[in-house]
């Protein structure tokens, strides 16, 4: 007997737009003095923020609503959106209606150096004498 397929369907008739609140471009996990400067340097500007997702990949995050979505949080171009919009939140782990699709969030450099504290990652470039 055959097992039936899970057709998962994100609610984006009801959720209110929770995704299109912001944008995200994939990033390399971090490894070098140099990347993790970068993150530093992208979490001194505002509205941006550093996350994991569960699939483990590390991505900067812009929050920034897009300019088709109404007030009462519809889209104006649903029909016709882009494909990332599409392909966005197919899994249930991914869409943000039901869960947190991050498994870390960092909106500071605070929060990202006590990170790196925590996992014993030697960060800091030395510094020169002036």
């Amino acid at each position: 007997m055959k097992k039936k397929k899970f057709s998962f369907h994100p609610p984006c008739d009801t959720c209110g737009g929770k995704c299109c609140e912001y944008i995200a471009i994939e990033i390399g996990r971090p490894t070098t003095k140099t990347d993790f400067d970068n993150i530093r340097w992208y979490l001194t500007h505002k509205n941006v923020n550093i996350f994991v997702d569960h699939d483990k990949k590390w991505h900067v995050e812009f929050r920034t609503p897009c300019e088709k979505l109404t007030k009462n949080k519809k889209c104006l171009m649903y029909e016709n959106r882009p494909q990332i919009c599409r392909k966005h939140g197919n899994k249930e782990q991914e869409c943000e209606y039901y869960d947190s699709p991050y498994t870390l969030y960092i909106s500071s450099i605070k929060d990202f150096e006590a990170y790196l504290q925590n996992k014993g990652i030697d960060w800091k470039f030395k510094t020169l004498p002036q």
